[in-house]
């Protein structure tokens, strides 16, 4: 009887523990839009991104961000960020300041011809970021091959979804 008395707070505890990470699937990035840009020479700038999150769940901290902005499957730029604290049951917009340069091979003339045409169509990003809960247990997420012509409408894959995390 004792031992059942030790087991059942941490077996129900596990169960709350479970259910409460079902919920992290419902985390949402409804869009991300350039706010600002400013170059920084002739191969690199920084810009502020707004980024709108959906967070039904508790408060997490994402930081450690990197990534790579691909052209048809070609390295176009590389960026990288410091974070964000995203509050708990909200859907809010952040802004995040971040750094980006042009990938080898890439010159300044191939950012005015892509930035002329005004369309995201064809880029696609990859991201590695570490998301941390409050509690401090947290783990590196990984996203390849996310388009950013349809995370920069609100939109991902044909059914119009939104990206998850």
């Amino acid at each position: 009887m004792g031992i059942i008395r030790k087991i059942l707070p941490l077996a129900m505890s596990l169960l709350l523990v479970a259910a409460g990470c079902s919920k992290v699937d419902d985390i949402k990035i409804n869009s991300c839009k350039i706010e600002s840009f400013s170059p920084k020479g002739l191969r690199a700038a920084n810009a502020v991104l707004a980024i709108e999150v959906d967070n039904p769940v508790f408060a997490f901290r994402i930081s450690d961000i990197e990534g790579v902005i691909k052209y048809k499957g070609e390295d176009f730029a590389t960026f990288i960020a410091d974070g964000l604290s995203v509050d708990r049951k909200s859907v809010k917009v952040y802004e995040l300041p971040c750094e980006a340069s042009l990938a080898e091979g890439v010159s300044f003339l191939n950012f005015l011809s892509a930035a002329g045409r005004m369309s995201l169509k064809g880029f696609t990003t990859d991201i590695k970021a570490k998301v941390k809960m409050k509690n401090g247990l947290g783990k590196t997420l990984e996203f390849k091959d996310l388009k950013l012509d349809e995370l920069s409408s609100g939109k991902s894959g044909d059914s119009g979804q939104k990206t998850e995390i």
